[in-house]
């Protein structure tokens, strides 16, 4: 079993690495969504029928929520 709180200042290695990728699907979301505003890549793909904004949202909702959940209560 993991012990998700370390005593003192230090967090456990398993939800730093939770905030890193949050932050970093947030920040590669983020990126290919202006790119795609900007006309620099393609916001629909041809082998998806809806449009791909639904999966850049969706990947930055779930880096917000591993980011929220890496953080605890700090």
């Amino acid at each position: 079993m993991i012990r998700w709180q370390r005593k003192g200042k230090n967090r456990h290695p398993a939800r730093t690495w939770m905030v890193r990728v949050g932050i970093a699907l947030i920040a590669s979301s983020g990126a290919y969504l202006l790119g795609a505003m900007g006309g620099v890549l393609p916001l629909e793909l041809e082998a998806v029928t809806w449009n791909n904004i639904r999966i850049i949202s969706g990947a930055m909702i779930l880096g917000c929520l591993l980011a929220a959940v890496g953080y605890g209560n700090e």
